[in-house]
């Protein structure tokens, strides 16, 4: 009977901390990959503080230095007067920017051209970090140890760089034959170097389960890429849109001790047929469905 009573105060206890917790996705930011200066009052006001700037790409050209210096400088002062966190600058990628090419002149060709880059959007939009891609694709299976090789040299460089303008290199999974496409191929090319952890692309994964690649790389994801897929291939459709299990996925990332933010990368069209507040409502709704659904499965659990 003792022992009847002490397990019904656990429960009680249990039932009683988890209805009053508060919920622990109220405290991560949310955001969104932006390059449209026009929208970030309607990011602040729909209460995105932060977002992922795409940098123009530069080396080809099209686009001076001073063009993309002074776009720069507008978009970071009119997202301090939002009060909108530049939180990532999203690195070119493919063509010339691909730092896995084997050929030595043409790697380093594209970590001079990552560089250039880094330098000159770290000193205008001074981000948290910078998220960059380990490889182009197709990477046929006979040349994938020498690709490897050189993205993992590259890698080095430039997260030496981008320790020297204060800021973190995240490394990105990506899909298909491309570099990173599971949690154990991606832990591989990041591991040893300095600086460096990972953005979570929850879209591009279609070999591995999320909550394996949340488990497999714990501790090591510090940014996110948000959006929903038919687990064929990249969709980057809004949440609740495709096959994710949101909850879960929500569940896997706080156990494994990730803060945020959620940022949002889905194709929004142009013009935008995805507006701000669309974005802030599904979030809305995947974080109340996260803690309330797992708040009834686990009361639940405890009538059984």
């Amino acid at each position: 009977m003792k022992n009847i009573s002490i397990l019904f105060i656990i429960a009680f206890v249990a039932i009683n901390n988890c209805c009053t917790s508060p919920n622990p996705y109220d405290k991560w930011a949310v955001g969104t990959s932006n390059r449209n200066i026009e929208e970030l009052q309607s990011m602040a006001d729909n209460g995105l503080t932060c977002m992922e700037v795409g940098w123009p790409n530069t080396a080809t050209g099209r686009q001076s230095t001073e063009e993309t210096e002074a776009w720069a400088k507008e978009m970071k002062t009119a997202a301090d007067r939002a009060g909108v966190e530049i939180w990532s600058i999203h690195i070119p990628f493919g063509g010339i920017y691909d730092i896995s090419k084997v050929d030595e002149d043409e790697r380093q060709a594209a970590v001079a051209a990552n560089a250039a880059d880094m330098e000159i959007s770290s000193r205008i939009l001074k981000p948290k970090y910078f998220i960059i891609h380990a490889s182009a694709e197709p990477i046929s299976d006979e040349e994938r140890a020498a690709r490897f090789e050189s993205s993992r040299k590259s890698l080095k460089e430039l997260a030496a760089k981008a320790k020297v303008c204060g800021v973190g290199l995240l490394v990105e999974d990506l899909p298909r034959t491309c570099l990173g496409n599971t949690s154990t191929e991606l832990l591989s090319i990041i591991n040893g170097i300095d600086n460096t952890d990972i953005c979570f692309d929850v879209n591009h994964l279609l070999q591995e389960s999320h909550v394996s690649f949340v488990r497999n790389t714990k501790g090591r994801i510090k940014s996110t890429h948000m959006s929903d897929y038919d687990a064929v291939d990249e969709r980057h459709w809004l949440p609740g849109k495709g096959v994710i299990n949101w909850t879960e996925l929500l569940k896997g990332l706080v156990a494994a001790g990730y803060t945020g933010p959620f940022m949002f990368e889905v194709t929004r069209g142009n013009p935008p047929t995805i507006s701000m507040e669309d974005l802030a409502q599904c979030w809305k709704k995947l974080k109340e469905d996260a803690f309330y659904r797992l708040r009834k499965a686990y009361t639940a659990s405890l009538h059984c």
